[in-house]
């Protein structure tokens, strides 16, 4: 027997998720989101709280996967809104870096430009202009490809 967790995100987040983990998740230890989930997980108590998240108007989506009956007793079957929001920040997180690193390397080694790049991998996901703003995107590799470009080492 299996349960399904409903875990809200943005749209672009829900796509990035599916594309990544495929349409019908399993929560597993042997990768990285079940890593994350897995640890988060919590059994119902009185004790939850909320907290007040400015962007929760934008978690349209929700992208489900589950969890075996076994692994929900032992972990939990519970995700606080705290955690919500948590998982929410490192999905975020890992996507743009990924898309981030992904353009300087296209620039370094194939000299492919960053918009380009960006373009691309945003098809690949069919991440669209009204999930996510490519300009906002571009904005943020600008102050950011100093940092990332450092950490890559490449020659």
């Amino acid at each position: 027997m299996k349960i399904t967790i409903h875990l809200p995100v943005t749209p672009y987040i829900k796509k990035f998720l599916t594309v990544r983990l495929g349409k019908e998740y399993h929560l597993s230890l042997d990768d990285w989101f079940g890593s994350i989930i897995i640890n988060m997980l919590e059994n119902k108590t009185n004790k939850n709280y909320s907290i007040s998240e400015s962007k929760k108007e934008k978690k349209t989506e929700h992208f489900c996967f589950t969890a075996s009956l076994s692994l929900s007793s032992k972990s939990g079957f519970f995700i606080e809104e705290r955690h919500e929001h948590l998982i929410n920040k490192i999905m975020d997180s890992l996507f743009r870096e990924d898309l981030y690193i992904n353009a300087i390397i296209n620039k370094r080694e194939y000299d492919i430009d960053y918009n380009t790049s960006i373009n691309n991998i945003l098809d690949a996901y069919d991440i669209t202009e009204e999930d996510l703003s490519v300009d906002a995107l571009k904005r943020d590799l600008n102050r950011k490809r100093e940092k990332f470009e450092s950490m890559l080492f490449l020659s």
